[in-house]
């Protein structure tokens, strides 16, 4: 019989030889961090390990992520006991949400999701990265996000629709020299961006921006500029943004993958001003 428990320390490299699998690029590192901020679930039946995913229970806001499922054990139910799992944890959230590789929309259609959009994952080879930076009017409104971490919080709670703080310390803290604010004339902070990622592998998210920012581009090469070279960067755009897209496809990055974005019970937010995400939400 297939049993879902909560996910312990000494299952980490088991979840990240199952997304390594995948290629999502998770770290040890990622994987202790989840063990911190989500509720990470694994699926197992007897000695035997299956599978595994986290959920994200932000209020009214939940999402899905990183459900994925030993080859040798699929057909056999263990995505839907661990699907099945994940949203009883988050049975008091308004809205869950998951990014759903494309050939298992219908895996989470059965389970009661609703298609709401195409997301982009773009990447920049590291041997394009020396050719990232563009130009720019000026970047002196984009200063680090060390000073105005109440305003980075307060922003993303009014865009995201849910307080992240957990996460977005989390990201802050581990490498704070890729996250930065633009800020306006007036001194407020007008937008923000963040990354993870080690080796030579990173993410850049989130990444957000509201009406009015000026030079919202300096903020991602003030974030890619600070991780070092040699490095692949990946960049996981909410469709629709067209500015967003037509930019990092101006700048020699490339359409790498895509997700179909699902919900669960209410509408999410608009995500128009979301021009990168950045969490553990592959799916």
């Amino acid at each position: 019989m297939i049993k879902v428990r909560k996910l312990a320390e000494s299952d980490l490299e088991f979840a990240k030889s199952l997304t390594d699998a995948e290629e999502w690029g998770n770290s040890i590192e990622d994987w202790q961090r989840l063990l911190r901020i989500s509720i990470p679930l694994l699926a197992y039946e007897g000695k035997e390990l299956l599978g595994v995913t986290t959920a994200f229970d932000y209020g009214d806001l939940g999402m899905i992520g990183n459900v994925v499922v030993s080859s040798n054990s699929r057909g056999k139910g263990v995505g839907q006991a661990l699907l099945k799992e994940a949203m009883k944890k988050l049975e008091s959230c308004k809205s869950v949400r998951v990014h759903s590789k494309m050939n298992v929309v219908s895996f989470y259609k059965n389970l009661g999701f609703m298609a709401e959009g195409m997301s982009t994952v773009f990447r920049l080879d590291a041997d394009m990265k020396s050719f990232q930076p563009f130009v720019i009017d000026s970047d002196a409104n984009i200063v680090p996000a060390e000073e105005y971490w109440d305003e980075i919080l307060a922003m993303d709670k009014r865009q995201f629709g849910a307080d992240r703080s957990k996460l977005l310390k989390e990201f802050n803290d581990y490498l704070p020299k890729c996250s930065f604010v633009a800020l306006g004339e007036d001194g407020s902070v007008k937008g923000f961006i963040m990354a993870k990622g080690e080796d030579n592998w990173y993410e850049i998210g989130p990444w957000i921006v509201e009406p009015g920012c000026k030079n919202w581009q300096g903020l991602l090469q003030a974030s890619v500029q600070a991780i070092p070279p040699n490095c692949n960067v990946e960049v996981f755009v909410p469709a629709p943004n067209h500015r967003v897209t037509s930019l990092l496809d101006s700048m020699g990055y490339n359409a790498q993958s895509y997700c179909m974005s699902m919900y669960y019970g209410e509408d999410w937010p608009d995500e128009g001003n979301i021009c990168a995400r950045g969490g553990g939400d592959k799916g």
